[in-house]
């Protein structure tokens, strides 16, 4: 079986190592992979042979958008990983995965449950002519409530749009068009039976990511002999990334297993 091309998008000055160990790791499982940025000859702390790209070749930057009241660029690299489906280029996966084994499915739909009812956008595959992208490019449009809303949520909508006027998709609530989107279009499309499960690619859930710092073995207790990638919730380890992994650690581990050095 050919392995999909893996994809991902980086904003800002420079990776570090958790983000080296996510590009080793996809490398050693037999996966190409690129990395797209804004700012490719400026970015540091890129390993060498990394295949780097201009991130404008997918999306103009003007439409890197962030949230207003955040400021944070999830919305753009939102926007970013469906465009990126659209032109055929691979699969999306996060910055923050650690990769076990090879994503080699039967089916070019790749994504996985996060939990019950909800699919997460950290790893995204679909062929770029199937209904399922053009959904996801269609409906992020400004001022249109999104069709996944529940009753009181439009309600609060409309609402917002009579007192406030028009709503730019930089005033929507943070992760409007991430997992409750793919989640809404998956099943509109009658493609939820491709979904993996939880502990494929989400088996450490958001919630206990910090154990990943604690010893390997509290995280090996958490993988099934179905995971094939470790999701690290990189938001949730502030004050841990920051610091070379306790010797014993899961992270620590990982790092030996795939030569990435911690620092």
């Amino acid at each position: 079986m050919t392995l999909p091309h893996l994809n991902s998008l980086w904003v800002g000055p420079r990776l570090d190592y958790l983000e080296r160990l996510c590009l080793a790791s996809a490398r050693a499982t037999g996966h190409e992979f690129t990395l797209w940025s804004y700012e490719p000859h400026e970015l540091e702390g890129v390993p060498p042979g990394t295949d780097l790209r201009d991130a404008a070749e997918v999306m103009p930057r003007e439409r890197l958008l962030r949230y207003r009241d955040s400021g944070s660029v999830a919305l753009g690299a939102n926007l970013w990983r469906i465009e990126m489906l659209a032109k055929g280029l691979g699969h999306w996966v996060d910055m923050d995965f650690i990769f076990l084994r090879p994503l080699a499915f039967p089916t070019p739909f790749v994504f996985g449950w996060e939990y019950e009812n909800h699919i997460n956008n950290a790893v995204l595959g679909a062929p770029a002519n199937s209904a399922m992208v053009r959904d996801l490019q269609s409906i992020p449009q400004p001022n249109r409530c999104p069709p996944f809303y529940g009753p009181k949520r439009k309600l609060m909508f409309y609402w917002q749009r009579l007192r406030e006027g028009r709503i730019e998709l930089e005033d929507y609530p943070w992760g409007t068009f991430s997992a409750g989107l793919v989640t809404y279009v998956v099943k509109t499309n009658n493609l939820a039976h491709h979904a993996q499960p939880p502990d494929v690619f989400y088996p450490v859930r958001w919630k206990d990511a910090r154990e990943l710092y604690e010893p390997a073995e509290v995280v090996e207790g958490m993988l099934t002999e179905r995971t094939v990638a470790v999701h690290m919730w990189h938001s949730r380890l502030e004050g841990l990334k920051d610091a070379p992994p306790p010797p014993g650690s899961f992270i620590a581990k990982m790092c030996d297993r795939f030569g990435v050095e911690a620092g």
